[in-house]
């Protein structure tokens, strides 16, 4: 079956790993002549322990976490892919698949996570509920020395 990508979401972090991914995720993009999603899922004021009635600190939050988001995209995603920033508020997993859902996004493009398997335990992992519940493909941007690609990395589809 061939498919065509009309609209990509890459999530970022602001790590050097989903900084990759959204490299990869702009050369997808640029193959298919797709529209490219970037979002930051910023966590809410209960993760900084602030309280909900300081909303002068959530803008401040929402105006940095803006301005981030806008400088990786021009740095890392400038050319003739047209790209759209969002900053979400919540919880990463939720968010990214509530996005992908209402978008209709043809595919997610995320970096591999770097956990122990503890930590995967206690924590969970974006990528695993995201790749889960996500209404289309899933690719994961994993380091692998082998990969035959610039600094080691591959991509490989989940979903």
């Amino acid at each position: 079956m061939n498919r065509t990508l009309k609209n990509i979401l890459c999530p970022i972090d602001f790590t050097e790993r989903s900084l990759h991914a959204l490299r990869a995720a702009y050369a997808l993009a640029l193959c298919f002549s797709a529209n490219l999603i970037t979002v930051y899922v910023m966590p809410g004021p209960q993760s900084f322990r602030m309280p909900a009635s300081r909303p002068a600190h959530h803008r401040i939050m929402d105006a940095y976490f803006s301005e981030q988001l806008d400088l990786t995209v021009q740095q890392w995603a400038a050319g003739n892919v047209p790209v759209e920033s969002m900053l979400l508020e919540g919880y990463a997993a939720d968010e990214i698949v509530r996005v992908a859902d209402r978008l209709h996004v043809d595919a997610i493009v995320m970096a591999e996570e770097v956990k122990t398997d503890w930590e995967r335990v206690r924590d969970g992992s974006t990528l695993d509920e995201v790749a889960i519940q996500a209404p289309c493909p899933v690719y994961i941007l994993r380091e692998n020395d082998d990969s035959g690609m610039p600094g080691g990395h591959g991509i490989i589809r989940l979903s």
